[in-house]
């Protein structure tokens, strides 16, 4: 008898834990849900009081807005910048001077074949060669050498001056053609360009046709 009784009274006592546990257990779950809401209640409020200072700034923006001119004033122009004047000291050497002006002004002028004509060196372009085929001796000696013969440049006799080419036509083509072709004196070879010697001699035709 005494057996059962303490059985059954630990089957009490272990009951009454169990229960006891249970309810520490859902008291102890529900505190965290509560803490929650809590801090959320208490959040709102500082949300709300933000707002407040948002739309106060709006009329300040506005203000700033309002505050700026319709249109902006154009920049000024700029003056016009003057011509570079002489110091006194050039226009003194100059009043000195007369024909300094004179002495230092170019010997020449050089133009392309598209300007006026009045031109001391006339450039002009050469066309592509074409194989097997010697280009005209007018051609060669526009593109080549009137840059000297034109002028009478260093040394060179001007194309047209019959006394100038007349002891030079004496000694004959064969003397003539050498000379344009390896150079003589200060003409280089081949008047300096990259042409055949057929063309060389085209070109020294042209100029005894021209000058005889």
């Amino acid at each position: 008898m005494m057996t059962m009784k303490k059985a059954v009274m630990l089957s009490v006592a272990t009951l009454l834990a169990v229960s006891t546990m249970a309810t520490q257990a859902q008291d102890n779950a529900a505190k965290p849900a509560e803490a929650t809401a809590a801090a959320t209640t208490e959040a709102a409020p500082a949300t709300d009081a933000q707002a407040p200072a948002t739309d106060a700034a709006a009329p300040a923006d506005a203000a700033a807005t309002d505050a700026q001119p319709a249109d902006a004033a154009p920049a000024p122009a700029k003056p016009a910048e003057e011509a570079p004047k002489d110091s006194p000291q050039v226009a003194k050497l100059v009043a000195a001077y007369p024909k300094l002006i004179a002495r230092i002004e170019p010997v020449g002028k050089v133009c392309f074949s598209d300007e006026e004509d009045k031109c001391d060196i006339k450039i002009v372009s050469l066309p592509p060669a074409v194989e097997g085929q010697a280009r005209d001796g007018d051609v060669l000696y526009k593109a080549i050498c009137s840059t000297c013969h034109d002028a009478g440049l260093i040394g060179a006799p001007k194309v047209g001056d019959k006394g100038a080419w007349a002891p030079r036509i004496g000694k004959g083509t064969a003397t003539l053609y050498n000379s344009a072709i390896n150079g003589f004196n200060a003409m280089p070879a081949r008047g300096g360009a990259d042409i055949s010697d057929d063309e060389v001699k085209n070109a020294v035709d042209y100029m005894i046709s021209q000058s005889k």
